[in-house]
Parts: structure tokens; sequence; C-alpha cells
């Protein structure tokens, strides 16, 4: 009923042949590259997705991917600020995005805090 050992000896049958690929470092996979937000460097690409980690001292971060429009494939924190924008706009993959660390500025009561602008742009 099942043939296993046919899957195993074709390279063509076995669904896991890329990832175990992957995993013995026959082929290279391309891992997002970390992406700083600066004044005057804003990040403009297109979402290819939102990850999270946990960090021993800042707890769960959160993360998005972008794809920028030279291809480069760049990952960045969400403050609570854009992390919050981006459900607010229903962000998804495939949606275009600017990010951009527009500069310090002071609450009413005078505590200083980093200035962004966040714009989520849906496919036509």
């Amino acid at each position: 009923m099942f043939d296993n050992d046919s899957n195993s000896n074709n390279p063509n049958k076995d669904k896991f042949a890329h990832l175990k690929a992957i995993a013995a470092g026959e082929v290279p996979t391309q891992q997002p590259t970390p992406w700083q937000h600066e004044v005057n460097n804003p990040l403009i690409g297109t979402i290819k997705g939102f990850g999270e980690f946990h960090h021993e001292r800042f707890g769960l971060q959160r993360t998005i991917i972008v794809e920028r429009e030279n291809g480069e494939v760049v990952s960045a924190f969400m403050n609570a600020y854009i992390a919050n924008g981006m459900e607010h706009h229903n962000a998804q993959p495939g949606d275009l995005v600017l990010i951009q660390l527009l500069g310090k500025a002071k609450s009413q009561h005078g505590n200083q805090y980093n200035e962004f602008q966040l714009y989520v742009e849906k496919p036509a």
C-alpha cells in the first residue's frame, strides 16, 4: 500500500528534497538583512511577512520583513507605534509600506520619543 522506498530513492518524488538540500548547505537561502531606523533613510518596499522573537531583556520583539525596490530583503523592528499602525491598516504581505523615522519629538508632558511616519498602500 505504501511505497516509501521508491520515494526515498527518487529525488523527483521527495517532497522534502529542497529542504534537505538547504539543511545540507547545498542550496543558499536569503536571510533578511537587519535594517536600522535612521532619519533620512526611509524603509520603502513590499511587505513579505512578519516575525517575532523573544529577547532576554526586552521580551517579545515583533519584526516586519520588507523587500526593497532593489530586491534587498530586510527585517526591521516594529515598535508599538509601527505595530499598532500595521494592525490598524490591516497590513498584509504584498502591501507596499513606508516606514520613516522623522527624528526626536517631545510629548505634551515633555518626554522625548522617536517620531515615525507610517504609510501602508494596498495593491491596486
